[in-house]
Order: structure tokens, then sequence, then C-alpha cells
């Protein structure tokens, strides 16, 4: 029997378990209620509405996904950081097998702004992750950024190659680390 659920985070941890056995589509207030045992105006308590409830859900999984959970690691390169990235992405398909290319779906059926406020900025944060790294590369060749090119139009344009090579069912991203590998160390 279980014990009934009285946190927040007790509450997304049920939900990530949810989406990690039945997929995102499953969590809903009922689901969620039952699996806590508790009521579901106790959930609403918490979550005023199904989309803050999913907002949420997705968020705490994203953080899992790209977040290294007790490990002090300092990335040398941007190319260690970005297969770091995709190798993360591969656990977390592995873990939560239709999270990827279904949360975006779910989200957007709820027409909330909520939803994207909460996955730009998500995703600004990675963005200014990526930032950080290759601005302590050692390695990136001094010629590398131009006006035309500087490097926040560089990290929008890899990340937009990162996230195309997400949604794909079958990603292969050796050629994108390649290509990042060739401009930022080789010369031209």
């Amino acid at each position: 029997m279980n014990l009934p659920t009285t946190s927040r985070e007790e509450i997304i941890s049920v939900c990530q378990k949810i989406t990690q056995e039945k997929g995102l589509s499953a969590v809903n207030m009922r689901s969620v209620a039952k699996q806590c045992n508790v009521s579901v105006g106790a959930i609403y308590n918490y979550f005023p509405s199904k989309t803050e409830l999913m907002c949420a859900t997705v968020e705490n999984i994203w953080k899992e996904i790209f977040h290294m959970h007790n490990q002090k690691f300092a990335f040398t390169d941007f190319v260690q950081c970005l297969t770091w990235l995709f190798d993360s992405i591969q656990k977390g398909k592995d873990k939560y097998p239709e999270f990827l290319s279904m949360h975006t779906v779910i989200l957007a059926a709820d027409n909330s702004d909520i939803a994207q406020k909460m996955m730009q900025k998500y995703f600004v944060h990675v963005k200014h992750g990526l930032y950080v790294v290759l601005k302590n590369d050692k390695k990136v060749r001094a010629d590398a950024f131009t006006q035309n090119l500087d490097e926040n139009l560089f990290i929008e344009y890899v990340f937009q190659l990162f996230m195309a090579s997400v949604v794909k069912s079958e990603p292969d991203y050796k050629g994108i680390l390649e290509l990042v590998s060739r401009y930022l160390y080789n010369p031209l």
C-alpha cells in the first residue's frame, strides 16, 4: 500500500515514475492522485492545473537529463561538452522512452504560455552553459569567430542542430561533432 504523498517534490517524483513506466501521456491529475494515494484535490493544492503539473514534470526530467548529479566535472573543450549532452540525451531516451518525442506535443496541446516559457528558460540555460564552455576552450582557433559569425550565433546554430538530432528517432550526432570540431579546431 502506498503512503500518502504530501510534498510537491514527491508528486513530481511520482509523475516521473509514471512517465518512465507508461509514458508522459499517462500523467494526469487522477493517475497521479491514485499513485500518491491522495485525493485529486490534494494534487490541485500543489498544481492548480494539469499544464502546471506537466510543466513541472517535463522540467524535472530535463534537469535530470542535462545535469550531472554528484559529479564534479569541468569540460575542457566544447566538443567534449557537446558529446556529453548527446550522451545524456541518449540515457534520457533509454530511461524515458517516449519523453523526447512526446513532451513538445503534449505541452503544445495545452496551448499554454507557461509551457513555452518553461522550455525557453531551460533552453537558455543549456545555451548559456555551452557558451561558457566555448569561451573557456583554449583549443579554439583564434580566427574561428568573426563579425558575421560570433560565439552567440555559433551556439544558436549548434543548438538547432542538436535539437534537430534529438527529435529524430535514430539520431546520429557524430557528423555534428565532426562539423563542430573541424570548424573550431582546424585551420580553414
